[in-house]
């Protein structure tokens, strides 16, 4: 398992940073719970954008249900004119 402890982390923390490198993350425990995670950047950012994608998604899906105009009532409302 990625787990180390906060000792550990004092002792080794070029080792554990590595090892999250290779792993995608490691957790960090303390007082025998995980408090924190060390992850690497690039699966971090992965992670945020997969995030950002499911919540679009469900913004989508509460939104299915609402009322529609089509493009040209739209236009007609629109008060800026070329």
């Amino acid at each position: 398992m990625n787990t180390y402890s906060v000792t550990e982390l004092r002792q080794k923390t070029s080792a554990i940073i590595k090892a999250a490198l290779e792993k995608g993350y490691v957790h960090i425990i303390q007082n025998s719970k995980a408090k924190v995670a060390v992850v690497d950047s690039d699966y971090l950012t992965t992670l945020q954008e997969a995030y950002e994608d499911y919540l679009d998604h469900q913004v989508i899906e509460n939104r299915r249900d609402e009322p529609t105009i089509t493009l040209e009532e739209y236009l007609k409302k629109d008060t800026i004119k070329p």
